[in-house]
């Protein structure tokens, strides 16, 4: 006959031994519900990078940064002073490395557009909204579309506009 203290630790090592294979089936569940999860978003992921969306020309693509071109700082066409900053509009799709890449072209574009105008017409509202719209021209001509036909930039905008 055994003691009752025996049968305890009888009972106690048959307990011991029946919690691992529930322990595992959670640790198994776990790592299941974790490896879905993390399956789930890696799709996610390599889905939103492999099919962008596509932009057909009628239809703009939604805004996405505004990009810093810089302060201008250049002649006008009669010999006056005009320092210009310059901010871009770029839309959701943009790829902002060309951009980056594509800024000495663009300030070059910007500097000849600006030098085309004279210190008199520079000083009339409609002259800046007629600038605007001739370097929105240009800089979309320099960084072409993207996604099918979506422009890179959709506004140009000016941080700070000084005659002198």
């Amino acid at each position: 006959m055994s003691s009752p203290r025996a049968r305890k630790v009888e009972a106690g090592a048959t307990a011991g031994k029946q919690s691992p294979p529930k322990s595992k089936k959670k640790k198994l569940a776990t790592v299941t519900v974790a490896l879905l999860v993390i399956l789930a978003a890696g799709g996610f992921v390599a889905k939103s990078k492999l099919v962008r969306p596509h932009y057909p020309a009628g239809d703009p693509p939604p805004p996405g940064k505004v990009f810093n071109l810089g302060t201008l700082t250049v002649n006008t066409s009669d010999g006056h002073l005009a320092q210009v900053g310059i901010d871009l509009q770029l839309t959701k799709p943009a790829d902002v490395k060309q951009v980056e890449s594509d800024v000495p072209e663009m300030d070059n574009a910007a500097i000849e557009s600006i030098t085309s105008w004279s210190y008199s017409q520079l000083l009339g509202l409609s002259a800046k909204t007629q600038l605007q719209s001739q370097l929105l021209s240009g800089f979309q001509k320099i960084l072409g579309t993207v996604d099918g036909s979506a422009e890179q930039v959709s506004a140009v905008y000016f941080t700070s506009f000084l005659l002198q």
